[in-house]
């Protein structure tokens, strides 16, 4: 019986020792360029009205800062290239 239960403790002690896959949190850049269709330009627009009107009011404001660096970025480079 007591065999029993340190094999129990142990097993529990393993399940908790494991390590937890945290979901990876997507890029909003990314994903507003990859989910979101019309030009970098409409997309940047689209980006900085959601965070002017609170939409984005829990996401970090590095990764927002980020976001928007990177859309203005695609959006010059798609603005240079045509």
């Amino acid at each position: 019986m007591r065999v029993l239960r340190e094999l129990r403790f142990a097993v529990r002690e393993v399940a908790l020792l494991r390590k937890r896959k945290e979901p990876k949190k997507k890029s909003i850049a990314l994903s507003l360029m990859r989910d979101v269709q019309g030009s970098a330009a409409q997309k940047l627009a689209m980006f900085q009205k959601v965070r002017a009107a609170g939409g984005f009011a829990k996401e970090d404001p590095a990764d927002l800062e980020e976001a928007e660096r990177m859309l203005r970025e695609f959006a010059a480079t798609e603005k240079n290239g045509s």
